[in-house]
């Protein structure tokens, strides 16, 4: 069994690194639906269609930052990477980021395949490699070849508004045989369990307005001004963004906002997906500097007057402590943030939690994280 090099790391193997290309869809596929979908029924097709979609056909694709599969002896791929590039600027400084998705190996490879791909995402100058859905297995292979994980970036948030709405949802959600029954009977117990409710801050004046795709796709870049390392997105490659977002209906409907000071003048902004069963999955918040507090409390006051029954949400830390003063209110894990870089002006961003990371900079729109079941 002769050597062959890798293509993407430089490093010798009897087996082969080497850049994803379309014709390996359909086998990445089947790697797929064993590891995260063994029971699926959708995952056809489809699948093929919205993976080209994602990883092909983005703004930036490019095979030497893409993704990455390894062959076996045989030549058949074992294992995969899937990578989204996102292009960042650090204190001013442009540098590529690599949005790292789908780890996935076949049950019965051989672990070579997967410490291969690890390798192949070692800290350079180059690129920033990150993730903020990173799974237990992922995380010790982030660890093992320099990675950076952020802590308070993994915990998610929930704010009820109807607890016994809220525990109804839970419950049809883990038995669905029980539908709209429970969620019935939730509502007409909501007036036996009040909660305290969300009160506007004394004296702020801010309000929500609703805006449309290119509204919010003025509005964005400029509030991620305020982090010293952010994507650098262009209109165009909002435009993408927030198209590909909102094709994932599996989330929700996806609705934007404006945080509007008291001469209308937008000072911040949040998307979420609302969904049918009256939850709310909050993407991001992003507002001024010194505005964080106001802006956390006018949007879970449009929430609660909207009716809905619970919003959630991934924690950015800047917005810690203003979610932390809400009532009814709790914090759990969610999934692993980890960055990989040797860049020393991203790893002082990251120290200081000044890296914008998660949500729309992140996986949880991707039609792969609530899709194909």
């Amino acid at each position: 069994m002769g050597h062959i090099s890798t293509s993407v790391s430089g490093v010798k193997s009897r087996y082969m690194l080497r850049p994803m290309n379309v014709d390996d869809i359909p086998a990445i596929r089947v790697i797929f639906k064993q590891v995260f979908r063994p029971n699926s029924k959708d995952c056809n097709e489809n699948f093929d269609q919205y993976f080209q979609k994602l990883f092909f056909d983005n703004p930036y694709y490019d095979p030497e930052i893409g993704s990455v599969v390894h062959e076996n002896e045989r030549g058949e791929i074992d294992s995969a990477l899937s990578i989204l590039p996102v292009p960042y600027v650090v204190d001013g400084q442009s540098v590529m980021g690599r949005l790292l998705c789908a780890f996935m190996m076949k049950p019965e490879a051989s672990p070579r395949g997967a410490a291969e791909l690890s390798l192949s995402i070692r800290p350079t100058e180059k690129t920033i490699n990150f993730s903020d859905t990173a799974a237990p297995v992922s995380l010790r292979h982030f660890e093992a070849i320099g990675g950076v994980t952020l802590g308070a970036h993994a915990l998610g948030w929930t704010r009820i508004f109807q607890m016994a709405s809220y525990v109804a949802t839970i419950a049809a959600r883990r038995h669905p045989i029980l539908g709209g029954w429970v969620t019935s009977t939730g509502r007409m117990l909501n007036p036996l369990f009040p909660l305290p409710p969300i009160k506007k801050i004394a004296k702020s004046h801010v309000t929500v307005k609703e805006i449309t795709q290119d509204e919010a796709v003025s509005l964005i870049p400029s509030l991620l001004e305020s982090y010293s390392a952010h994507p650098d997105w262009t209109e165009k490659d909002l435009h993408w963004l927030l198209h590909m977002a909102e094709d994932n209906r599996a989330a929700g409907a996806l609705r934007f906002f404006a945080i509007n000071d008291p001469t209308g003048t937008p000072i911040g902004f949040f998307c979420y997906y609302s969904r049918p069963n009256g939850m709310v999955e909050v993407l991001n918040v992003i507002t001024k500097s010194g505005t964080e507090r106001q802006a956390i409390n006018v949007m879970l006051f449009h929430l609660q007057e909207e009716g809905y029954i619970a919003a959630q949400g991934r924690v950015d830390p800047r917005y810690l402590s203003a979610l932390s003063q809400q009532s009814n209110m709790f914090f759990r894990h969610r999934a692993n943030v980890c960055v990989t870089t040797a860049r020393a002006d991203v790893l002082n961003a990251v120290e200081r939690n000044n890296m914008f990371i998660g949500g729309l900079a992140g996986e949880s729109w991707s039609r792969l994280s609530t899709d194909f079941f």
